[in-house]
């Protein structure tokens, strides 16, 4: 990814630093990891009390129901931690590429096979 002349100077009509710009500029409208992180610890937190609700309920046509929720959850759970893992592998190539420092004429005539 090569850098783009747009994140290499602070912008001051915003308040994020080139690298948060820089990645909400490649992530477009799809949340950021730490967001995701958040869906998924309150959607692990809702599954707990569904969990607690089919192991406490009585009535097999309601704990049923409950299970099936649990197993839909379950995929959602899934969906979010693996796009939570793309977006943050998203980022860091991100950050590297930004901090990455420009190669200098004598590394881009580097051989490692000339004698």
């Amino acid at each position: 990814m090569p850098q783009d002349s747009n994140f290499e100077e602070e912008d001051p009509d915003t308040d994020l630093p080139n690298e948060d710009r820089a990645i909400e500029s490649v992530l477009g409208e799809n949340p950021r990891s730490d967001e995701l992180l958040l869906l998924i610890q309150a959607l692990e937190s809702k599954r707990r009390a569904i969990l607690r609700d089919a192991e406490r309920s009585t009535n097999a046509h309601e704990r049923i129901r409950l299970e099936a929720r649990l197993a839909e959850m379950s995929i959602q759970l899934d969906a979010l931690r693996q796009e939570a893992a793309i977006t943050t592998f998203v980022e860091n190539s991100v950050r590297v590429t930004i901090n990455k420092a420009p190669a200098t004429p004598d590394e881009d005539d580097f051989d490692p096979y000339a004698e």
